[in-house]
């Protein structure tokens, strides 16, 4: 499947630029999240991406959350632009049409537990002597080595055990999963940088080779300046719910009507905000007069803030911000947020045509200045396309139909 877009390139008007993975077929053995993005990812990029999932049940996010037409959304949002098949690699014809579909492959992603596609015979090294040039990427949730190698983990237990938890929530209350699936969601975008290197250096060397990532890696790179300060002074950064531990005063106050977020990072910014509060007197107040005060006093600083913030709507600190060139924002709701004439004119909102109708998703977070990313194709109902993927592999309708009958597909 090969995609051409219009853009304005090299000066010439409406030129066609050919999508920089058109071309490139990706084999999809990975479930659930980050695998399942990654791929979804290469896909709006203009691969041919097959999905390949268990026979009946397919993958278990298909039932996950909330369905529209039966559908799960949660499958539907990291598995457009895909073809669907399935296939028993527990059957050793199975395993085959596996083989068959890595040696015409430029990426392969899986995201079993690790060991489990070497009893398939499905691993790196199986498949590396049929097609040397594939990038193999491999998704697990503590790594490849070490003794937690072969346990599985989901984006919770990840939070909880790369210390995300130990971070989130109030001073005084207990361990808080952030909302959105970040471990997951940033596997994927994890996993698609360790791909598209893997194949800027096949353009380099001409071979493949094998990447892996892993919920564990991504979510202590997530941790940032936290991880770095642990490392080099053995301090547990503490939780500072809305706000950040090193920073005062960061964080969500309360409004008449709701809440807003607002933060300085620097004295200048602290001065601005207490001419701007029309609090001059917190400048000269001892508790106050530097960050490393303000931390050490943020509960009583909060205190006075919230007290403040009160007395005006979000929206009238919103206009007495922005004269005062002070970063604000509120604190949106979904709807608020998707609606918002910034998420729309940036073109964030993308949709495809479904079997069912309209499906609208967040787009791919990257923007090209010659390439317009967009969804191909709606995500795949389970085993869609398994005839015509089995047929250009060179299989007759007759071998298909013994295949499905022998619980093959």
């Amino acid at each position: 499947m090969e995609r051409q877009v219009s853009a304005a390139a090299s000066g010439e008007k409406d030129a066609i630029v050919r999508l920089p993975f058109a071309g490139l077929k990706v084999l999809d053995l990975s479930r659930v999240l980050a695998g399942p993005y990654c791929c979804a990812l290469l896909g709006e990029a203009g691969a041919s991406v097959v999905k390949v999932e268990r026979p009946g049940a397919g993958d278990e996010n298909r039932r996950w959350g909330h369905l529209w037409h039966g559908e799960s959304l949660d499958f539907m949002n990291v598995n457009r632009n895909k073809r669907g098949i399935t296939v028993n690699l527990h059957h050793p014809e199975g395993q085959e049409i596996i083989r068959k579909l890595a040696a015409d492959a430029d990426v392969v992603v899986e995201s079993f537990v690790p060991g489990t596609m070497e009893k398939f015979h499905l691993d790196y090294e199986s498949l590396k002597p049929l097609n040397p040039r594939m990038v193999y990427c491999s998704i697990s949730a503590f790594g490849l080595q070490g003794p937690l190698r072969s346990k599985s983990g989901y984006d919770g237990a990840l939070q909880a055990f790369s210390g995300h938890m130990s971070i989130t929530g109030e001073l005084e209350g207990g361990p808080v999963r952030t909302g959105a699936s970040i471990i997951d969601m940033g596997t994927g975008i994890t996993a698609y940088a360790a791909v598209t290197t893997a194949l800027l250096g096949r353009q380099l060397s001409g071979n493949g080779q094998k990447v892996s990532v892993s919920l564990l890696q991504t979510a202590l790179s997530l941790m940032g300046s936290h991880a770095a300060v642990y490392l080099m002074t053995g301090k547990q950064p503490t939780r500072a719910g809305s706000g950040v531990s090193h920073l005062a005063p960061y964080g969500a106050y309360r409004t008449r009507d709701s809440y807003v977020v607002i933060g300085t990072l620097n004295e200048e910014t602290w001065h601005k905000l207490c001419r701007t509060l029309a609090h001059e007197d917190l400048m000269a107040e001892p508790r106050f007069a530097n960050l490393h005060a303000r931390v050490r006093h943020r509960r009583e600083l909060d205190e006075i803030l919230h007290g403040v913030f009160g007395a005006k709507t979000t929206a009238e600190w919103v206009d007495v911000f922005e004269e005062a060139g002070l970063v604000i924002s509120p604190v949106n709701t979904l709807s608020e947020v998707m609606d918002h004439p910034q998420v729309v004119e940036n073109g964030i909102i993308v949709s495809t045509q479904h079997p069912a109708g309209e499906l609208k998703l967040v787009g791919a977070p990257m923007t090209f200045a010659n390439w317009t990313l967009k969804p191909t194709s709606p995500p795949p109902l389970l085993g869609q396309h398994t005839n015509e993927v089995l047929q250009q592999l060179g299989y007759t309708l007759e071998s298909i139909a013994a295949l499905r009958s022998n619980g093959v597909i």
